[in-house]
Parts: C-alpha cells; sequence; structure tokens
C-alpha cells in the first residue's frame, strides 16, 4: 500500500508504513465496534453520529496516501477526524466543561511523531479550530447535556486519551532512534566509500583548517587522517605552492563557491631496508563551499584531491617533446638557410668561370687568366667539400656512429703542425698567431685526425673573427692527468645572450643573411662532438669587443669511446688578462 514515490528513500517509507498501520488499526476497530453500539443504542444522535464517522475517517487518509503519496495530506485528513472525535465526544459529555477537550493537545504532539514544523502547525491549527467550534456550539446551546453513559465511561476516555499520548511519545522516541539509527549507517557508508574511493577527501572550517580527512591521507599525504586535523594538511603541501592552496580554499569558501588548483605534496615514507625516503606527489584539488551547513556546523569547504603525479609526468614528456620538435624545426630551417647561402658562392663561381674557360667567344682570355679561373674553380670545389666533409661529421656525431682510433701523440708536435698550417691565412689577415707550450708535456692518447681538426677549426674561427692587427694565441699545458689547450683572440667576442647557444648546430652569433662572416655555425658542433669523444670538456670565455678563450681539457689517458658530445661551461666576460695560462709556459717558434 506504500506509494512508489518513498521507495527508495528507508525514513519516509517508514513514516508512511506506520501512518498506515496505525489508520487501519484504529479505523478497523471502529467499523468493528460501530454495529454492536447501534445495536445497543438504537437510534443515534447526531454527535454519536460524528463520533463514529470520525473514528472511521482514518481509512480515508489511507486511501488519500496510498494512492497519491502525499503524507501531509492524508495527516491533515487524519488530524481533522481526530479533532472532529474529541469535539464530538466533548459535547457528549460537557460541552466545553468536558476534560476531554484536553485530549485536543494529542493532535499537534502526534503531527511529530510523522512530519516536521508544517505538520505541527497544520495540526495545531485544526485543534485551535476544533476548541473554538465546541466552544461556540456550547454558548450556542446546541449540547442538550452529558449523555446518560458519559458518567460512567469518562475513567474509559480519559484513559484512551492518556494512553494515545503515550503511544505518540512513544512512538516519536522510537523514530528517533531509528532516524539516529539510519544516520549512523548512512554515515558508516559514506565512510566505508571515502576511504577506498582513492582520493584525498578532506573538510575545512571557514579558515582554512582540516577538520575531517580520510584514509587516503596515508597514501596521499603520508600521513594519519588524524594528522592533517588543523594545520596537518597545510604543513605539508610544497612551500611554493601554498599560496595557491590557500586561495583556492578562500575562492571556494568566500568567493564563487568553487575552486581548482594544482600542487604538490612533500612527505617521507619508508624505502628500503624501512629508511625514510622523500616523496613528492602532485595533486589536482576540487574545492566547494558547502552550502546545505547547518548554523553552528564547522565544516565550510570539502576539497576532493586526486594524484596527478603520472599525468604531469606525461605532459613535461609531452612538453619537452614539443620543445625537441621545435628546436628539429628550427635547426632544419637554419640548415636550409645555412647551406644554400655556404654553398650558392662556390657554387656560382664554378658555373661562372668553367662557362668562361669553356667559351670560344673570349679571344682576350689568355693563359694567365684562365689559369686564375681555374684556381677559383679549385678553391670553390674544396670548399663545397670541406661544407660536405662538415656536414657528414657532424651527422655522425648526432647519430652516435662517429669512431675514433686512439694511438700516442705528441701534442706539441701536433699544435705546431696546426699552427703552420693557419699561418698563410693568419698572415694574409694581418693577425699575430703564437703557440704556447707548457713544460713537461706527456704523450696523450688520442685520435690525430679528430684531435687536429678540432685544433684547425678552433684556431680558424679565432683567425675568422679576430680584426686585422689583432692576436690569436695557441696554448697547452699539463694540470695533472689533464691536458689544457686553449685558443684565445681579440676578436669580435660572443654577447651573453648568445653564450648558452654555443655548440648546436647551425647557431651563430649573427644571422644567416645579415652576418658579415662565412661559415655554417658547424665548427663548435664538430669540436664538441670530438671532445666529448676523447672525454674531454669545453670551456669558453668571452665578452663583446675584448675577445673569446675557448679552452679544450683532455685526459692524458684518453677515454672509452662515447657518442655523448662535450659539456660547454661558458662565461659571459672577458679572458684574465688576456691569455693567462695556469701554469708557466714557454714561448716556442
Amino acid at each position: 500500500m506504500v506509494h512508489a514515490s518513498v521507495l527508495p528513500s528507508s525514513l519516509e517509507r517508514m513514516r508512511h508504513e506506520r501512518f498506515i498501520l496505525t489508520r487501519l488499526l484504529v479505523g478497523a476497530v471502529a467499523l468493528g465496534l460501530a454495529p454492536a453500539y447501534i445495536a445497543w443504542r438504537g437510534t443515534l444522535g447526531a454527535l454519536e453520529a460524528a463520533v463514529i464517522v470520525a473514528a472511521a475517517l482514518p481509512l480515508l487518509a489511507v486511501v488519500t496516501l496510498s494512492r497519491s503519496g502525499r503524507l501531509d495530506i492524508a495527516h491533515g485528513i487524519s488530524a481533522a477526524a481526530l479533532a472532529l472525535f474529541i469535539g464530538a465526544l466533548a459535547g457528549l459529555t460537557g460541552g466545553a466543561a468536558s476534560p476531554l477537550l484536553l485530549w485536543l493537545a494529542a493532535i499537534p504532539a502526534e503531527a511529530m511523531f510523522f512530519g516536521a514544523r508544517p505538520y505541527v502547525v497544520r495540526a495545531g491549527i485544526i485543534a485551535a479550530v476544533a476548541l473554538l467550534a465546541v466552544v461556540a456550539l456550547d454558548h450556542a446551546g446546541l449540547f442538550a447535556g452529558q449523555v446518560a453513559w458519559s458518567g460512567e465511561m469518562m475513567p474509559t476516555l480519559v484513559m484512551v486519551a492518556v494512553l494515545q499520548v503515550m503511544l505518540v511519545a512513544v512512538g516519536f522516541l522510537h523514530r528517533r532512534r531509528e532516524e539516529l539509527r539510519e544516520h549512523r549507517a548512512s554515515d558508516q557508508r559514506a565512510q566505508l566509500l571515502l576511504d577506498h574511493v582513492g582520493d584525498l577527501v578532506t573538510w575545512h572550517d571557514a579558515s582554512g583548517a582540516v577538520v575531517f580527512a580520510n584514509e587516503a591521507a596515508r597514501s596521499l599525504a603520508g600521513a594519519e587522517p588524524r594528522d592533517l586535523l588543523g594545520r596537518g594538511l597545510f604543513e605539508r603541501v610544497h612551500v611554493a605552492d601554498r599560496p595557491l592552496f590557500l586561495k583556492a580554499l578562500s575562492d571556494a569558501a568566500h568567493g564563487a563557491g568553487a575552486a581548482t588548483a594544482c600542487f604538490r605534496t612533500l612527505f617521507l615514507a619508508s624505502g628500503e631496508r624501512d629508511q625514510p625516503q622523500p616523496v613528492s606527489l602532485w595533486l589536482e584539488m576540487q574545492a566547494h563551499r558547502i552550502e546545505t551547513a547547518v548554523p553552528g556546523d564547522s565544516a565550510a569547504v570539502v576539497c576532493v584531491m586526486r594524484d596527478i603525479t603520472a599525468r604531469r609526468a606525461v605532459e613535461a614528456e609531452q612538453a619537452r617533446d614539443h620543445a625537441e620538435a621545435v628546436k628539429a624545426s628550427d635547426i632544419k630551417g637554419r640548415f636550409l638557410a645555412t647551406v644554400s647561402h655556404e654553398l650558392r658562392t662556390p657554387l656560382n663561381a664554378i658555373i661562372g668561370f668553367s662557362e668562361l674557360l669553356t667559351s670560344e667567344a673570349q679571344p682576350w682570355l689568355d693563359a694567365d687568366k684562365r689559369l686564375e679561373y681555374a684556381q677559383i674553380i679549385h678553391a670553390s670545389g674544396h670548399h663545397l667539400l670541406e661544407v660536405v666533409n662538415t656536414l657528414l661529421d657532424i651527422s655522425k656525431i648526432e647519430s652516435g656512429t662517429m669512431t675514433i682510433d686512439q694511438e700516442p701523440l705528441d701534442v706539441s708536435e701536433l699544435t705546431r703542425d696546426c699552427a703552420a698550417l693557419m699561418a698563410l691565412r693568419a698572415q694574409a689577415g694581418d693577425i699575430d698567431l703564437e703557440r704556447v707550450v707548457g713544460p713537461d708535456l706527456p704523450t696523450v692518447l688520442g685520435d690525430r685526425r679528430a684531435l687536429k681538426q678540432v685544433i684547425i677549426n678552433l684556431l680558424s674561427n679565432a683567425i675568422k673573427f679576430t680584426p686585422p692587427g689583432g692576436r690569436v694565441v695557441l696554448a697547452i699545458v699539463r694540470d695533472g692527468d689533464m691536458i689544457d689547450l686553449s685558443v684565445s683572440d681579440t676578436g669580435i667576442g660572443i654577447a651573453a645572450p648568445d653564450l648558452p647557444r654555443l655548440g648546436d648546430p647551425f647557431f651563430q652569433a649573427k644571422g644567416s643573411y645579415d652576418r658579415a662572416y662565412e661559415g655554417t655555425g658547424l665548427g663548435l658542433s664538430v669540436v664538441r662532438g670530438l671532445v666529448g669523444l676523447h672525454g674531454g670538456r669545453l670551456t669558453i670565455e668571452s665578452a663583446p669587443g675584448v675577445g673569446t678563450r675557448v679552452a679544450v681539457r683532455l685526459p692524458v689517458a684518453g677515454a672509452a669511446e662515447t657518442s655523448q658530445p662535450a659539456r660547454i661551461a661558458t662565461f659571459a666576460r672577458a679572458p684574465r688578462r688576456g691569455f693567462e695560462t695556469k701554469i708557466p709556459f714557454r714561448l716556442t717558434a
């Protein structure tokens, strides 16, 4: 008989069931006793008929509730029936002077058992109307007096009234126990759910202090739930993320009502051999204001925090991949611009002068001119071959396929040969080229061709970027089990913003189209790769207008072959006192 609309709610279903059972019981008793009373009394008066009708009206309330599910309407019918029943009995037992009128107090009292404040107010109004009606009808003389059996039945009627009040009180207490039991069961189910969701759920008061935390505190904050109460959670938030954490709580409590924040938690967790290990997790927090908080409830904001450490790692990896893709695209663009610039000039020279040499319509070309043009073609071809070889070297280094053959080397002799090769270029540019060799230089284990290429590239760069009248010094000294090889110049220098990018393929301090110096921008990249193959490192010191010093540190005993480029340390300052070295040296020819 319970309406389908209240079946999902256990508390509301119990209220409907109690109402239906009690009204069916009252109605059944009334209808069962009515025939016997009519047979005993014979003809019924109006008040007696009203008593019987009022006793049967609860059945109408049951039908209304079962069909509509409206407990408020059904309870109104039941309260009106009880008021009619008490009013009619009062009319039979003395009217306004009947003690049964006290029974009307049971009507609003019973409303507490089945409903909330509106039920009590409605029942109180019905009881007041019934009392006023009895008083008015008594003053109008419509109550002739007590019936003959009223005196004998008065104790019984009073006991019935007292019994009903007792039943109402017992039922109310029973309802309260059932509600408390249901609330406790609901709280236990909610607690069980919160402890197994995997997310950290916390309740905060208006000041941001934690008043509740679930079991996920152990895995996401490294603490027991009770340890997060108050400022416990705040103290485990990374110092740099605390302002963001507090702002999210403030926005949820006093602002828009909802806020999102991502922050890190720091705590110690047991690692290998029960040694505490620092743990850092990224948490995403969803904070919401508690709109239904009752007065006096300290909770103002509920927060749900989820571990997003893995997601942040994926996002960081994606960001790195994107940066590498952008860098690769930039390198590709610079490669096309630089290579096209470097190849266009010698190719134009080769094509132009070869056409002149092969043309028979140029009788003015004598033997000297033809020789000069052939030499230009030869030099242009060598330049193209040098560009291609450099590209092949950097490709091998970047792909890790470059190999070196280590052998004992006399670095003094090696630097002398390289200086001799670059002497003519330095002389043509009116640049002083000097070589400095320290005492007691040991034999170095390395690849002759690779180290020679390193020295020539460094000398070539120094000469190229040094104006006429400048100076370039090639120095080599021993520092323990390391060899320091440096090339210093008094050239144009390098600006501080460009220093961190030195060694990147195709990078030059000036743009590919507005630069005053030729070159692919691969020389230092090749040097970096070859030095890395020898287990060495690079140091670059430079300042605009002062000069540049590039130092290479190599292990005397050589190194296992590796494909990793050498690490470059850069300093945005001029070399100390021009070309000072760490140990005394002698100037050699």
